[in-house]
């Protein structure tokens, strides 16, 4: 029995480092992407050079925890503080806040956000986040951003329309422009 249960801790360490690199290679890939389009785009550059720095201290905070996680030593869990009302503290932040804006600017982003939510779906990863609620505060803004988690309401588009006949268009009649830029009486 004793030898099972350091198999299952054996087992269960390796899905995490397995989550942790998924995790890290995720958003590493995320942020190549948009690094891309912010060289494309300059009208998008500020922006997304800011979204590029916090995904980069989202994958760094995360590996953090799961390696704080791993040790056994992770920082109690503080207190949520929703409903409260906070003096002073930062202003508001600079992204936008609608859901799902980033794969609007960066429509490379709808792969990573697919691959994030399923990973997010995976049994280890839930497992993680119950254990480590302070993961599921980092990875919210992500998820917001990518959509992950929204109800897809519309309806896709077609891939094929079947194509309109052209109007009919009358001959013309009297005079029209011929071969050679030369008027012509029809």
């Amino acid at each position: 029995m004793g030898s099972m249960l350091i198999f299952l801790d054996i087992k269960c360490d390796q899905m995490l480092v397995l989550i942790m690199i998924t995790f890290s290679h995720l958003l590493s890939s995320l942020q190549a992407a948009i690094a891309v389009v912010a060289a494309r785009e300059r009208a998008l550059t500020v922006l997304l050079v800011a979204v590029w720095v916090r995904i980069g201290r989202i994958r760094t905070r995360l590996e953090r925890l799961i390696a704080l996680w791993r040790a056994g030593m992770l920082p109690t869990a503080r207190k949520s503080r929703a409903g409260e009302v906070r003096a002073g503290g930062r202003g508001a932040s600079e992204l936008p806040t609608v859901p799902a804006w980033l794969l609007v600017a960066v429509r490379e982003a709808a792969p990573y956000g697919a691959q994030l939510e399923n990973l997010l779906s995976q049994e280890e990863c839930k497992a993680f986040l119950a254990a480590v609620p302070q993961a599921g505060r980092l990875l919210r803004p992500l998820c917001r951003m990518l959509g992950v988690g929204l109800r897809r309401t519309r309806k896709p588009a077609a891939v094929w329309l079947v194509p309109r006949a052209a109007p009919i268009m009358e001959a013309p009649a009297g005079l029209v422009l011929g071969p050679g830029g030369r008027m012509v009486y029809v």
